[in-house]
């Protein structure tokens, strides 16, 4: 994953870019102990303001017969941050005509300027409407959790976690590759929680949210098993 540019007409955007492992990404860390790494991420400096977040799933793709499973790889991707935070509440919107916050769509390959290696890219806020909205590759046969993952199946609800993480304004994190902000995805392994690294900067941009461990080990465990698409 990289940071790039995609110019619309009028002006340039900036997004990252979720590629698979060995598409490397440029965010540095250094280790100070065997434990924890030191941040040393050029942060990007817009947030949403606190308040409502509203996002929709404009698309699906074909490779998933079930639309309810789709549905809910993006409902548990947004549970995943929000457990975590104080700040913004996420609400769903599944009407067609509103205006959202935040637009997730599948694209296809010509939208990524043919590159497969590329999974999916997100923009960050505070770039007017373009703002937060999700493309997914839909070049990709999609698999909505890492149940049903394999190396040419990459599973929705770990890209999206990491896509919304850049829609909330978070860059990429190479401290460790258990982070779920790491530039590329091995999709040779499953990642479905967020790292203490994950964890801390979003909370620095949004707050804490004072949930008990036993709620938060809860919906872990379900995210983990995927208990969400039973």
């Amino acid at each position: 994953m990289r940071v790039g540019r995609r110019f619309s007409k009028k002006q340039s955007r900036v997004n990252c870019e979720l590629g698979v492992f060995g598409h490397g990404g440029l965010i540095r860390g250094c280790i100070l102990d065997e434990k924890k790494a030191e941040l040393m991420i050029d942060e990007w400096p817009h947030s949403w303001k606190p308040g409502v977040i509203t996002y929709r799933l404009n698309s699906y793709t074909n490779d998933w017969k079930s639309i309810h499973d789709q549905n809910r790889a993006v409902t548990v991707a947004f549970r995943a941050w929000q457990l975590r935070i104080k700040d913004l509440r996420f609400k769903r919107v599944y009407n067609t005509i509103d205006d959202v916050d935040m637009n997730i769509t599948f694209e296809d390959l010509e939208h990524f300027d043919g590159r497969k290696g590329v999974l999916a890219h997100a923009y960050f806020p505070g770039q007017g409407e373009i703002s937060g909205d999700i493309h997914i590759n839909d070049e990709w046969n999609w698999v909505p959790h890492s149940n049903w993952q394999d190396l040419a199946r990459p599973p929705l609800l770990t890209v999206l976690m990491h896509e919304i993480g850049h829609s909330l304004g978070l860059r990429h994190d190479n401290r460790s590759n258990n982070c779920i902000m790491y530039p590329s995805m091995n999709l040779g392994k499953t990642k479905n929680t967020l790292h203490e690294y994950d964890i801390e900067r979003i909370q620095d941009r949004y707050g804490k949210r004072n949930l008990s461990q036993r709620v938060l080990d809860y919906f872990m465990r379900r995210r983990i098993r995927g208990g969400d698409f039973d």
